[in-house]
């Protein structure tokens, strides 16, 4: 859906797509389309982590509230970052978050979860034993919010084939 030649022109790809080739000049385009991405989110998660802990140094909080009623976010990424950011977040949104595959699959996995959540709102039986423990204390929504968002997309796929495909064993 999104090829190298479509982020050729983005500034943070670019940089890091030069560093890449550079430290490993006779790797395969896969390896190094791999080893590009991870750049790319070490980057950001490190700069994130970090302009964070410059705010946090700066403010001192004593409290969660105190950051609540703060003017400015907290955890940011810092104005350089930021501005590299833009153009790739654009592409990625023109190109691969508004692809009719992606949006296809984004509501069908939308349509799992409201149907997963239903069920198990409406017959919590149907949920593990560790999962009903929880309702006592949680209640049935933040139970069943808490399980549906611990699943991955696999465990979730398999729990709807479970309750909804009749042929499915349970």
């Amino acid at each position: 859906m999104l090829k190298e030649s479509d982020l050729k022109d983005i500034p943070l790809w670019h940089r890091v797509y030069l560093q890449i080739s550079k430290k490993y000049a006779k790797i395969d385009a896969g390896l190094r389309k791999y080893l590009i991405i991870r750049s790319l989110i070490d980057m950001q998660v490190t700069d994130l982590i970090q302009e964070t802990e410059k705010k946090l140094k700066k403010v001192k909080p004593k409290s969660n509230l105190q950051i609540k009623k703060l003017n400015e976010k907290m955890v940011s990424f810092s104005k350089d970052m930021q501005k590299l950011r833009i153009p790739l977040r654009q592409c990625l949104i023109e190109r691969l978050y508004q692809h009719y595959r992606v949006v296809r699959m984004s509501n069908k996995a939308k349509r799992f979860i409201q149907e997963l959540f239903g069920v198990y709102i409406n017959k919590p039986e149907a949920l593990p034993p560790s999962v009903q423990k929880r309702i006592p204390i949680d209640g049935v929504k933040r139970a069943v919010c808490d399980y549906i968002a611990g699943m991955t997309d696999r465990y979730a796929l398999d729990e709807y084939k479970k309750l909804f495909d009749p042929y499915e064993k349970v």
